[in-house]
């Protein structure tokens, strides 16, 4: 009799690490699986930059800079970026104010000034809306922000005919979150 408890002692052992295996076998298939959802979408990204790459999806028809779509996807990696390196960064809203008559040849001349301004491609400048542009400076704190600030003036200072005004947040010293702090720029210039 001792054989035959022995025996079966044994099994079910098994029968317990064998359950256990196949608890984990799934585990990691699940884990599989939810790896290649996430590779699906890194590539479904990439396809979808790379379809609108110098398409009016991505660039500003009249001012030659980012859409504010393309604008908000390079703001919120930036953001994303400069929370994992623990870099700083800082963001420009510049409204202007212009006469109707001469609306689209100013707002061409304020894209390209504002381009002049930063270093592309390591910053960048986007159509907000209408009437509104938006920057990002990588590498930019708090203390260098108000000597940008003081350059976009000076480079806006020389299109006549516009009323502008410039104010920004660096991160992290003024936020952390994002679509907090871009609501309360707009609330800023407008």
């Amino acid at each position: 009799m001792d054989d035959r408890e022995e025996l079966i002692r044994k099994i079910n052992e098994l029968e317990e690490k064998l359950k256990r295996c196949q608890q984990r076998q799934q585990e990691l298939e699940n884990l599989i699986e939810e790896y290649n959802d996430v590779l699906k979408k890194q590539f479904q990204v990439f396809d979808d930059f790379f379809e609108k790459l110098g398409t009016k999806k991505m660039i500003d028809p009249l001012t030659r800079v980012y859409s504010k779509d393309h604008f908000l996807k390079l703001l919120s990696y930036q953001h994303q970026r400069s929370f994992e390196e623990n870099t700083p960064y800082t963001i420009f809203f510049v409204k202007v104010k212009l006469p109707e008559e001469e609306k689209e040849r100013i707002l061409m001349r304020v894209g390209k000034v504002l381009k002049e301004c930063v270093r592309v491609p390591l910053d960048s400048v986007g159509r907000y809306s209408d009437d509104t542009f938006a920057l990002f400076v990588v590498d930019a704190s708090k203390t260098l922000a108000p000597k940008i600030k003081e350059r976009i003036e000076n480079f806006l200072k020389n299109i006549s005919g516009i009323d502008y005004k410039v104010v920004y947040k660096s991160y992290p010293e003024d936020f952390m979150d994002l679509d907090k702090i871009l609501s309360d720029l707009e609330k800023a210039v407008s």
